[in-house]
């Protein structure tokens, strides 16, 4: 999942203020430090409906002092992303979901996530942007404290997950984050660089595979189209650099996929990790933004915006009567495997995870992948 953060700054507008009192001119009184600091959103081009194009709105989210923020590129399917992060560890993220025809209700929406934790208490909750559904519970066998808020406004789902410890207010946490959602965006925003979030710190092995991280490094956990998913037994900092990657990350799966189907560079140019992938493939690969036409095919591969450094996994069967793309990936799933939702738009549903919460950016199509029937 790792990438060089350089890259996903790119296709979005984004704004940092501070909120707080305003200097008053002439004035040697102190001025008092803001409580609060905004994450702007200055909004997107949305999806085509009855051949009209649609607009995003902005929007201004207002958090506490100390946190930071990562935005993400905008997608068909999933608008103005943003990770807030807690100083202490835990993490919030909120993502903009434009309901469209034949794409995911709210219903969906909701149905889609009470399937991750299936205990959770629904209450339907009042705020200044309008009436909100709540989700609250834990994760299975974690004891993990799980909330999930939507709010709809305009066509519009601005959905906030929270799956990381928060501290004692982890109860209480989104729904004052939530009232702090102004849309459209506060007026008078102005504009700045957004910092980059911190790295996580590598774990510092300097050896191509350390035993102690686990025996089942290297393990194949299953294949696709006869081409060997290996494990790295979570070993995210192994410092084996094989010929398509660094072993075993999702990167290095799509780029061996790749080259050993259909004759592709073995590394990628400009690819230091999935969130790069969109924008930095080789020729004859086409990306499309999730809920995109054509469809994903069995051998796309689809990229994830989620946690610090995005993900890539594989399609490797598509089932569209009963709605579900099964995946196969490295670096994430024990199995190697994975399955998701995909609604009759093509969009494909998000990935709660232990993680954080995983948007579809799209997929990678080769114009060298000819199935034998198209998967629209």
């Amino acid at each position: 999942m790792r990438t060089h953060l350089a890259h996903i700054f790119t296709g979005v507008i984004l704004v940092l203020t501070l909120l707080g009192p305003l200097p008053v001119a002439a004035s040697a009184r102190s001025v008092s430090p803001p409580s609060r600091q905004q994450f702007t959103y200055l909004g997107a081009s949305g999806p085509i409906v009855s051949g009209r194009p649609t607009r995003i709105p902005s929007y201004t989210l207002a958090f506490p002092l100390g946190w930071t923020a990562q935005p993400w590129p905008d997608t068909l399917a999933g608008y103005g992303q943003v990770a807030l992060r807690a100083p202490g560890g835990g993490a919030i993220d909120l993502v903009i979901l434009p309901l469209r025809r034949h794409g995911p209700t709210l219903a969906n929406l909701i149905k889609h996530d009470r399937a991750y934790f299936p205990n959770a208490i629904q209450d339907a909750i009042s705020l200044p942007p309008g009436r909100a559904i709540r989700l609250s519970g834990t994760r299975g066998g974690s004891g993990v404290a799980n909330q999930i808020l939507y709010l709809e406004r305009h066509g519009v789902v601005y959905r906030f997950f929270s799956d990381q410890p928060l501290g004692p207010a982890q109860d209480t946490v989104l729904a004052p984050l939530a009232a702090g959602l102004h849309v459209p965006a506060v007026p008078g925003a102005r504009p700045g660089v957004f910092p980059p979030p911190p790295v996580s710190p590598a774990s510092g092995s300097t050896c191509c595979h350390c035993p102690a991280l686990g025996q089942s490094w290297g393990k194949v956990l299953t294949h696709v189209d006869g081409i060997p998913v290996f494990s790295n037994a979570g070993d995210i900092d192994n410092g084996c650099n094989g010929t398509t990657g660094t072993l075993y990350q999702c990167v290095e799966l799509v780029q061996r996929y790749y080259t050993l189907r259909w004759g592709y560079p073995a590394i990628w140019g400009g690819v230091g990790g999935a969130a790069d992938m969109p924008t930095h493939h080789p020729a004859g690969i086409t990306f499309i933004p999730n809920g995109g036409s054509p469809g994903p095919r069995e051998g796309d591969a689809v990229v994830f915006y989620g946690g610090y450094f995005g993900h890539v996994a594989l399609v490797r069967h598509i089932d569209r009567s009963k709605g579900i793309i099964d995946l196969v990936e490295e670096n994430w799933s024990p199995t190697g495997t994975a399955s998701l939702t995909i609604f009759p738009d093509n969009t494909i549903a998000i990935r709660d995870s232990a993680y954080g919460s995983y948007t579809v950016a799209g997929w990678l199509h080769s114009t060298l992948n000819h199935p034998t029937s198209p998967k629209d």
